[in-house]
């Protein structure tokens, strides 16, 4: 916006002051063309311009250890795909994952010891006729809360939103209770482009906040949803409609840095001192940025945005053969207990040729990743 302000003064007066002032206007006019294409990593599936550029290896995450989710789990409730779409840590033994094909809570080993029969899935991952659309899971004080994308809501208009699922695991962990399924008020444009990650923040006083992550550029869908640069964070508190039905209320909406230039984003994980990272599933990558709390660590609403000064992105890892893009369905992330290291869990992969077919060797698979 400065640039283009800018050229415009320069261009009036250009036509005054002669050729430098002209070609000044014209440098402008270039920069403000490119200012897009400067925040973006070229993402290709073959490229070893990619991986032969200098620093690669500091803009790049390192697998550290992963498996299959066909590999951890015994009985597997009659599952035959594994569409994962995001993933928590409550201590330093397990992980919570959830798939947007299923209805189950996938619990396994924070080593991801295969077939360990402290590995299960948690309740019937056929407990409706529809998928279940789980895109989001987040914990607090003994509650899953687990979130729908997005769900046509004939009772008001046909119009779509998220569900937000309160789940408690039985202690038998053969299955949970749903003790609540509250509407979030924010309305999309459809059922594919909603909610894709979550995460939850109390302020001092202890009262829960939604933090929703947007899929779509601008919360949108078709060509809107793909403008780069334009992803948007959703805050909402729960409470109650005019008919007394819980609902998430949206408080504010909060864009999310440039430097995460993505086509998409994918999921979304913070640590305790507000350390925040976004993925996207399109362009391979991760944002790694700085989401400001109150001076006295908590989140509070009037003080709640990224900063602007702080991002970097990277890389999932490429293959050692072409340099190939080999992370291609990334839709969950999460913070472990050390530092350096990012929990990531994967889709299956599209079909009918919608995605190449090197994509098919860590689509519905665990991952921890280390940090440059």
């Amino acid at each position: 916006a400065c640039a283009t302000a800018a050229l415009v003064s320069l261009v009036i007066v250009g036509v005054r002051r002669g050729d430098d002032d002209q070609n000044q206007a014209d440098a402008l006019l270039r920069s403000a063309a490119v200012e897009g294409s400067s925040l973006e990593r070229k993402v290709a599936y073959d490229g070893a311009e990619v991986c032969d550029a200098k620093g690669y290896s500091k803009t790049t995450l390192k697998t550290a250890f992963e498996a299959p989710f066909f590999a951890m789990f015994r009985d597997q409730k009659g599952e035959k795909k594994f569409e994962a779409s995001d993933v928590i840590r409550l201590d330093d033994n397990y992980y919570y994952a959830i798939c947007d094909n299923s209805w189950a809570i996938h619990k396994f080993r924070a080593d991801f010891a295969p077939y360990n029969e402290d590995n299960k899935l948690i309740g019937d991952p056929k407990r409706e006729d529809e998928d279940s659309g789980y895109e989001a899971i987040f914990h607090d004080d003994g509650i899953f809360f687990v979130v729908r994308e997005s769900v046509q809501h004939e009772e008001h208009g046909g119009a779509y939103f998220a569900i937000v699922e309160e789940l408690t695991i039985n202690d038998d962990e053969i299955d949970y209770e749903i003790e609540d399924a509250c509407r979030v008020d924010f309305e999309f444009e459809g059922d594919s482009k909603g909610f894709e990650g979550a995460i939850g923040l109390k302020d001092k006083d202890g009262k829960l906040f939604f933090i929703g992550l947007c899929e779509g550029n601008g919360c949108a869908e078709g060509d809107a949803g793909k403008d780069k640069g334009h992803g948007k964070i959703v805050i909402a508190s729960k409470g109650t409609d005019g008919d007394g039905k819980c609902l998430w209320t949206t408080e504010k909406t909060l864009p999310i840095p440039r430097s995460a230039y993505f086509q998409d984003y994918s999921a979304i994980a913070m640590r305790a001192d507000g350390t925040v990272a976004i993925s996207s599933q399109e362009n391979a990558q991760v944002w790694v940025g700085k989401f400001k709390l109150a001076d006295d660590g908590f989140f509070a609403l009037d003080v709640a945005e990224f900063d602007d000064d702080v991002g970097e992105v990277y890389d999932f890892p490429r293959s050692v053969d072409g340099c190939s893009v080999e992370y291609c369905n990334v839709e969950g992330i999460h913070f472990t207990d050390n530092d350096r290291l990012l929990l990531a869990v994967s889709d299956k992969m599209k079909s009918r040729g919608k995605q190449n077919y090197k994509c098919l060797g860590k689509d519905q698979s665990a991952h921890v990743f280390s940090l440059p």
